[in-house]
């Protein structure tokens, strides 16, 4: 890298920052600039992009921004129009074009994962807030973490509103200004986002030379941290 620029990391539903530990550990060792995490309150999308812009604005400097599962329709808004914000990289992640959400992303794919029926709505019926069953979240989320860990990932999820995760913006993404380096890591034992809907994503927002595919689940940020660590280290080398 010529300069070391920050990077800003952004969690998916059923998740909060700290599922990046491991990555940020990695990247400190690295010699980034600032390595920072968002906390998406996940109440709405408007409000996810928000604090991901107010994090943004309190860096100085080129950033890296790095999304995660719902995190990538984040960062897609967040990052559009930006002059810091220098690379992308989807982890397993959401990459909509303008006006489409998470949802409809999932819909117009038309494969039904069976952890779809593992969602539990803890809000009201008009607002409904989801969790994943705790007994499944292992299986469902984190399939290749220590089940120990995995427990402790299930009893301290982030419930997720159906506003974050049916929501969407109206910018143009930032991925389509950023093709040349936007990196896309599939995770090829996800059962929460087909793989191939994450192969179709990728080949959408960059090129073939910038997709990675691990055998991971979903969590691949906190089962493979070296992979995804040396995968923003390769968006930052071509900032």
């Amino acid at each position: 890298m010529t300069t070391a620029p920050n990077v800003l990391l952004v969690h998916g539903a059923w998740a909060d920052g700290s599922c990046w530990n491991r990555v940020i550990e990695r990247l400190s060792d690295k010699g980034f600039g600032t390595v920072v995490a968002s906390q998406l309150p996940l109440r709405g999308f408007a409000e996810d992009v928000a604090v991901v812009v107010r994090d943004l604005d309190a860096l100085t400097g080129p950033t890296i921004l790095v999304g995660h599962s719902y995190g990538g329709a984040v960062i897609s808004q967040a990052g559009s129009g930006r002059a810091d914000v220098t690379g992308l990289v989807y982890v397993a992640a959401y990459a909509p074009t303008a006006g489409q959400s998470a949802f409809q992303i999932n819909q117009e794919f038309g494969e039904q994962l069976p952890s779809g029926a593992d969602l539990v709505n803890i809000g009201t019926a008009d607002t409904p807030e989801l969790i994943i069953a705790r007994d499944r979240y292992h299986a469902d989320f984190a399939a290749d973490a220590d089940p120990r860990e995995a427990a402790l990932l299930a009893a301290t999820q982030k419930p997720t509103s159906v506003l974050s995760l049916a929501g969407s913006g109206t910018a143009t993404p930032a991925w389509e200004a950023l093709r040349d380096n936007t990196w896309y890591q599939i995770s090829t034992l996800d059962a929460m986002i087909p793989p191939a809907l994450q192969s179709r994503m990728a080949h959408q927002v960059t090129t073939t030379d910038h997709i990675v595919s691990l055998v991971t689940g979903h969590a691949s940020m906190i089962t493979a941290p070296d992979a995804i660590a040396d995968l923003i280290t390769q968006a930052a080398a071509g900032q």
